[in-house]
């Protein structure tokens, strides 16, 4: 399907009469819109129009960006020196090994994943923002979106981070995923890493 086909879909799963039908699971209010790389500023573009439409109609629209959250989440972390440290060392590790740049991704990868992967690290940050921008606001008629998840790329899949949000999130929540979709349910992000099938969500 096309990326206007899949918005079309989207939109009219929230606007279902009955309430948002992003999801059989009303207690996992998830779903996943995928688009190639190569689309992405299409994407924002068409999904920014989306959102202002549902603004009109009277919904609350809010976006969180999980790069922003991993900004601050990792400012906080040493005494405020860990961002710092990590720069340091990618820079080392880059001339280390002739400026090749493989070893610094995996010291960041392996640095990072201890943040990432436990729920009162990173995720916590995430779930703790969603919470905060669906505060008050009818669930529904109100979507939150998690932008710029490439950013995470190559070091931390999206199916990891929503292992930890599949409780707190009462909201309609669509992950805006760039990556390719391989049969019905498998996912490889960006199109470069293997396909995951480790996704729960509807994926549009």
């Amino acid at each position: 399907m096309s990326l206007e086909s899949r918005l079309a879909e989207l939109k009219k799963d929230l606007l279902s009469p009955a309430g948002p039908a992003i999801s059989t699971n009303r207690s996992y209010p998830f779903a996943i819109f995928q688009y190639f790389p190569t689309e992405e500023y299409e994407a924002r573009s068409k999904l920014g129009s989306l959102a202002e439409e549902l603004r009109v109609k009277g919904w609350k629209v809010r976006t969180v960006d999980l790069f922003e959250q991993l900004e601050a989440y990792l400012a906080e972390q040493e005494g405020g020196e860990l961002v710092e440290a990590i720069i340091e060392e990618e820079k080392l590790q880059y001339r280390a090994y002739g400026k090749d740049w493989k070893p610094a991704l995996d010291y960041l990868s392996n640095t990072l994943t201890p943040h990432c992967n436990r729920m009162d690290g990173y995720p916590a940050r995430v779930l703790e923002q969603i919470q905060e921008e669906a505060r008050g606001g009818d669930a529904n008629r109100t979507v939150v979106f998690l932008s710029r998840v490439g950013s995470l790329y190559p070091f931390y899949r999206t199916s990891a981070l929503l292992r930890f949000l599949d409780t707190g999130v009462k909201v309609p929540t669509i992950i805006l995923y760039p990556g390719t979709k391989e049969d019905q349910h498998y996912l490889s992000f960006m199109g470069i890493m293997s396909a995951d099938r480790d996704y729960r969500p509807r994926i549009y």
